[in-house]
């Protein structure tokens, strides 16, 4: 479980009040009777809770929770909490300068509490602080309080450093001898140059390493010499880290650091575990010849005998120009079969080896924007996204104004990559209601979409006055030139709108996530009836806003039944006719949300349910 912490974990939780009510059914399920539990005499990890529920049952129950229902479960007494501590502070992400301050200060006061964190993400002066301005913290207080703490980290064994410039070099000594189990290791550096001699290049045995140029650095050369990384960091990675799975050597601040990684184009560049590889980012040099690896067969040589890589990100950077028709990439045609996720340009998709292609599930191509002359024709966009198989998962960014047929171009584009579950379209160029309405018209033909995102430019007058009145027209989307008697998007869960403005901190002017609760009818399809909203953003005038409501202005179902699943079990009681749908998890963006405890409810008996039915399997068997 991951707790993502927007500000002091040790301050105290104000719920709203039908959370409370949630909380106090919640503790209603200790008290289950036998027929959960079974007549077995119960071993040591399952000694019953309350006289009810035993422990091993409630460990399996949280496998179906959020992180927010296991907190609220986590309150239900101080028993279950201490049972819940090792689930609640296994993963611990402090996104903020104030969320530093005050959970370094409680891990530090409560070592029984540090003593079960495993993952550990620390982001002083954190860039994506949004859409509040992030409070300036000096990193050495951070690195101090790190140090006390790392006494009772025993079981950490990843930390991930995400702050100005790279921490003081005393801690890395200090994790290193302190954290035996520490095989993962991030961290960024800012302006400041990579020391030679730093103890970061001192461990061993790293399963992930990841070392980046941190976001929103200030452009100082839109052609900056890509930098040689020290030799004795090449030497730790190469000699010392035999058993490498995850590498990221990249920058996010292109114009300002490059990191030179022609070193995997030798022959001792080779890894027999890597699944993961992040590199970049590449782009032109001051003459427009491109930065990439200097041998490109080589490159090519390094990524065909690395046949584990599940995951594969080159990153580019063609901000102020377009980049060019052709990408070299020399590649085994039996290369990459297991590739899962592909992050980058599409010319260097379009050379992926057909086993890689067809393999591919996970497709990012928010690199550039894609103009309507790559889109079309044999060679285009659209072609190759049909050889993907696979695909489930769609990030593109469009410019979209080149298209004087959007009908022709989004039909395409959907029957190309018919079996999404994902989608995220973003066009920051202006997006108004034709083309909106257009691409929500076109959206039956993904019949297994689960979750689409929108990402557009903002404009303060016109049809951007409410992102509700976005997500409203993508949900209620009729079915037309379709099948006439299927409804639109039966399994649409969540719908994400992005506004994004230029002048706005991290480029984001508002945001908004929609849950959306389905019902079922009479029949065998289900209903819209409502949406539960969270919105937050920049107004105008600057001010910052956040909004949780719930939208239920839908037509009611004249007869409301069990979906065809749940209707067919024979422990479903009459009082659960009225089944909602758990939504989608939410983006990274809506941290810190708080979901409705009769949900969370809804959540917890469901997963009883099925626990339930394996176990009557099982003694039938």
């Amino acid at each position: 479980m991951s707790l993502e912490v927007p500000g002091s974990i040790s301050e105290k939780i104000d719920l709203p009040r039908n959370r409370r009510r949630g909380l106090k059914s919640l503790s209603t399920l200790f008290q289950i009777p036998q027929l959960l539990v079974g007549r077995a005499d119960p071993g040591p990890s399952s000694i019953p809770i309350g006289g009810g529920l035993p422990v091993d049952l409630l460990f399996e129950v949280l496998e179906y929770l959020y992180s927010s229902d296991i907190l609220s479960l986590s309150l239900t007494s101080s028993h279950v909490r201490q049972l819940l501590l090792p689930f609640l502070y296994d993963t611990v992400v402090l996104k903020s300068s104030h969320a530093c301050k005050s959970a370094l200060t409680m891990l530090v006061e409560h070592p029984e509490i540090s003593s079960k964190i495993r993952k550990l993400a620390v982001r002083p002066n954190y860039y994506l602080a949004w859409p509040k301005a992030n409070e300036r913290l000096e990193e050495a207080w951070v690195v101090d309080m790190l140090l006390k703490a790392a006494d009772n980290l025993p079981l950490l064994h990843t930390f991930d450093w995400d702050g100005l410039e790279m921490p003081q070099d005393r801690l890395w000594v200090t994790l290193r001898d302190k954290c035996p189990l520490l095989k993962t290791v991030y961290t960024n550096i800012g302006y400041q140059p990579l020391d030679p001699s730093s103890s970061l290049y001192d461990f061993t045995d790293l399963t992930s390493f990841s070392l980046t140029v941190r976001h929103s650095l200030d452009e100082t050369d839109l052609f900056p010499t890509s930098e040689a990384l020290p030799d004795r960091l090449w030497n730790m990675l190469l000699t010392k880290c035999p058993d490498m799975q995850d590498l990221t050597l990249s920058s996010f601040s292109s114009s300002t650091r490059l990191l030179n990684v022609d070193r995997l184009c030798t022959s001792d560049a080779y890894w027999p575990k890597l699944n993961s590889l992040t590199l970049g980012s590449f782009g032109y040099t001051d003459d427009f010849e491109l930065n990439s690896p200097s041998d490109d067969a080589a490159f090519g040589a390094f990524l065909s005998k690395h046949n584990e890589l599940k995951y594969l990100r080159l990153s580019w950077n063609f901000k102020r120009w377009m980049s060019p028709e052709t990408i070299p990439l020399i590649i085994e045609p039996t290369a990459l079969p297991h590739l899962t996720t592909f992050v980058g340009v599409h010319q260097q998709l379009a050379l992926l080896p057909t086993p890689a292609l067809s393999s591919i599930e996970i497709l990012d191509l928010t690199c550039e924007p894609l103009f309507a002359v790559r889109l079309g024709g044999d060679g285009g966009v659209c072609a190759t996204l049909r050889m993907l198989t696979a695909l489930t998962s769609l990030d593109l960014w469009l410019h979209i104004p080149e298209f004087k047929d959007h009908r022709a171009f989004f039909k395409n584009l959907m029957e190309a990559c018919p079996r999404l579950t994902e989608l995220h379209f973003m066009c920051t160029t202006s997006f108004g209601a034709k083309p909106l309405l257009c691409l929500a018209e076109h959206l039956p033909l993904l019949p297994l979409l689960r979750t689409f995102s929108l990402t557009k430019g903002h404009k303060y007058i016109g049809d951007d006055s409410s992102m509700l009145r976005t997500a409203l027209r993508i949900i209620r989307a009729p079915n037309r030139n379709f099948d006439k008697n299927s409804s639109a998007n039966p399994d649409l869960r969540q719908v994400n709108i992005r506004w994004a403005r230029e002048r706005c901190p991290n480029h984001l002017k508002q945001e908004g996530t929609y849950d959306i609760i389905r019902r079922w009818d009479g029949g065998q399809s289900s209903v819209v009836a409502g949406v539960e909203v969270y919105e937050k953003g920049i107004t105008a005038l600057g001010n910052v806003f956040t909004r949780r409501y719930r939208y239920d202005k839908f037509p009611s179902p004249s007869r409301i039944s069990l979906p065809p699943a749940i209707a067919t079990s024979s422990s479903a009681s009459a009082s659960s006719a009225h089944v909602v749908t758990p939504s989608a998890a939410s983006i990274d963006t809506s941290n810190g949300r708080r979901r409705d405890g009769r949900t969370g409810r809804g959540r917890i008996k469901r997963a009883l349910m099925i626990i339930k039915g394996k176990k009557d399997r099982s003694d039938r068997s």
